[in-house]
């Protein structure tokens, strides 16, 4: 556990400050930042663990298009859905920066069953000690997590731990956030500003509409969200190139795809484009078993049109670009027309 106040750690002061703001100013993001009801310290042999209670917020976007067995985005939003959910996080972290800061539950059991636990046992049948649990829970599934009676099209704002004030971000800091929605300056040079958010936030608008990732990876790695930002952006600047220790693998010096025989990876790299992705979508969807996925969700096989690809590809290609300087600000990424379609 942290050694600042518990009332100082950013999971407790950000949301508390943020939500002062919105609930002063009576804006509506109030509504989209989750509020921590209460909070206790849970000690024991393992140390002392800050633990906070908050609203039972439902699944998150990953998990809203998860459909096992089914090609990834098979399962997503309908585009006015997914505009509608895609603004209201636009406009929270809009709210976010606006006041100075990046961002770097009801009875569970009556509507998903008992929870599914097992025991823990060593591999010896020795006693576990007192640093294990004596059982453990299995996380409620997905598919029951995103069944339409539950879903509503409103979305909230979580996971504070890592935002910051100001320009700079805190001594020592380093992004939790998941490899595939990270800016490449975290790649290579490690530097934080408001733009980190831009990145991730186009990311996130992508994997709204198209229900699969911008840059999908299964196992987080770098150097593979790495190989997928240069296939689909091209070649980064030539401080950050040569930085990129692995690029051989794959491209030549002009940042272009080399020929399938000449490429050293395990997965072959592709020349592709934002805009190429989005005119993928719904290619390859495979339709659920039981018939449909809810009013909320896209029939299966559902294209973009040629007007929604053009605005929303100019949108994220205007969010994800290299150099922090050239990605657009969130006010000019809250009034963009895609949003209006």
């Amino acid at each position: 556990m942290s050694y600042k106040p518990i009332d100082k750690t950013p999971d407790m002061a950000v949301p508390k400050r943020l939500l002062e703001i919105a609930e002063g100013s009576g804006h509506l993001a109030r509504n989209h930042i989750q509020t921590i009801d209460d909070h206790f310290i849970e000690t024991g042999p393992n140390g002392s663990h800050l633990c906070l209670v908050t609203k039972f917020a439902g699944p998150s976007i990953s998990a809203m298009s998860d459909s096992p067995g089914r090609v990834w985005g098979s399962k997503r939003l309908r585009s006015h859905v997914a505009r509608k959910v895609a603004k209201q996080v636009v406009q929270t972290v809009q709210f976010m920066h606006t006041a100075g800061f990046v961002h770097g539950d009801s009875d569970v059991y009556a509507h998903f069953c008992e929870p599914e636990t097992e025991e823990v046992r060593t591999r010896d049948d020795s006693p576990i000690g007192p640093h294990a649990p004596e059982e453990l829970v299995a996380p409620i599934e997905n598919s029951l997590l995103t069944h339409s009676l539950y879903l509503q099209e409103e979305v909230m704002l979580i996971d504070f731990g890592q935002a910051f004030y100001g320009v700079r971000p805190p001594k020592g800091y380093k992004p939790a956030t998941l490899p595939s929605y990270q800016p490449p300056e975290c790649h290579f040079n490690g530097k934080m500003t408001m733009s980190f958010d831009i990145w991730a936030l186009g990311c996130t608008i992508f994997q709204i509409r198209a229900g699969s990732p911008l840059f999908e990876t299964f196992f987080q790695e770098e150097e593979e969200v790495l190989r997928q930002i240069v296939s689909t952006l091209g070649k980064p600047p030539e401080s950050w190139w040569h930085l990129y220790i692995d690029r051989h693998l794959w491209f030549d010096e002009d940042g272009n795809p080399k020929p399938h025989e000449l490429q050293q990876g395990l997965v072959l790299a592709e020349k592709t484009s934002i805009k190429q992705k989005l005119s993928e979508i719904g290619v390859q969807d495979v339709p659920p078993e039981d018939g449909t996925d809810g009013s909320m969700f896209e029939t299966p096989g559902v294209r973009m049109d040629e007007v929604e690809i053009k605005l929303l590809g100019d949108l994220l290609e205007k969010m994800v670009r290299y150099r922090p300087e050239d990605r657009i600000n969130i006010n000019e990424v809250a009034s963009h027309p895609w949003f209006s379609l």
